[in-house]
């Protein structure tokens, strides 16, 4: 009997595993519900067992859902490769990040919205700039998507003048960056400056702090792989997503340190704010000024290119 059951925990299965996600649930539930209603030092031993459970069975819950990541990704794929979108979406890498970007915009937009809902709640006007800077990247990254797509069906039959046009988009989004970081530079004087606390609830720093783990996360990852493609455009996308993520670590900097400490005035909060924010602004700024820097080299080259094409031609 202790045998099998030890089996069953190398590799669970079935209802057992159905119920232990139940229970893992469960856990990490009354964990939350312990820590937000629990006051009485004496109730307090229920919160601590619920931590222990809940850090449990969420552990385990991790490594069932790691051993079956790889047969699971298989079978997923075998299932998206039967319809046409999802093969294309799957094999087809530029195509891929078209669609994640359009995805992106749409996620940027509900965190614009939801800035500026607390910029209206709590009278704060950082809540209103970081709303604005979310709304700018829906501009740009809604342009570049315009513009590449405008840019193919009219050089469709001249290659050299789409892969251009593709260097000019690229050169365009660093310049873009460059402005929106200088204006950032000033939101962030101000909201040093200012001796207006930063409020906001539980509820809203635990949703940014999630949505900000999962940006940085996939930004670093997908700007590694766009490095080993050609394609400018996609280079452009995913440089604009690592400058949202990164701006994204600002404002949940802020908004935790607003949420979770009392005295919002002190001098180590002033320079965490101050060098979190100024760090994240003048990294996008060298990175922006190395694609403008890249794209004039590249398109200078691909002048150079077509001029003696133009002559070996004549000759």
């Amino acid at each position: 009997m202790f045998k099998k059951f030890w089996k069953w925990i190398q590799y669970p299965y079935g209802w057992g595993l159905i119920l232990f996600y139940s229970i893992t649930v469960i856990c990490i539930t009354g964990a939350i519900v312990c820590c937000t209603i629990i006051q009485v030092e004496s109730y307090k031993i229920f919160a601590y067992i619920f931590y222990a459970l809940a850090a449990i069975t969420f552990g385990y819950t991790l490594y069932t859902i790691i051993i079956y990541t790889s047969a699971l990704k298989q079978k997923i794929k075998k299932q998206l490769k039967a319809n046409e979108f999802t093969t294309k979406l799957l094999e087809d890498y530029d195509f891929r990040t078209t669609i994640f970007a359009v995805w992106a915009l749409m996620l940027n937009i509900v965190f614009a919205i939801m800035n500026l809902i607390s910029a209206f709640l709590y009278q704060v006007l950082w809540y209103g700039i970081i709303s604005i800077y979310y709304f700018m990247l829906v501009f740009f990254r809604g342009g570049i998507l315009f513009t590449n797509k405008m840019c193919a069906k009219r050089f469709v039959n001249h290659a050299n003048e789409y892969e251009k046009s593709k260097w000019k988009i690229y050169f365009a989004s660093g310049g873009f960056l460059i402005l929106l970081e200088f204006a950032m530079i000033g939101a962030i004087t101000q909201m040093i400056l200012s001796k207006h606390p930063i409020k906001s609830g539980i509820i809203i720093a635990i949703t940014n702090a999630i949505y900000t783990f999962y940006k940085v996360t996939m930004s670093i990852y997908n700007l590694v792989k766009a490095r080993k493609f050609s394609n400018p455009v996609v280079q452009s996308l995913r440089n604009l997503n690592l400058a949202d993520a990164s701006m994204s670590i600002v404002s949940l900097t802020v908004l935790m340190l607003s949420t979770f400490t009392n005295d919002r005035s002190t001098i180590a909060i002033l320079v965490i704010k101050s060098s979190t924010g100024f760090t994240v602004c003048v990294g996008i700024i060298l990175m922006a000024l190395f694609m403008m820097i890249k794209a004039r080299k590249k398109l200078q080259l691909l002048k150079r290119e077509f001029s003696y094409n133009q002559i070996d031609k004549i000759i």
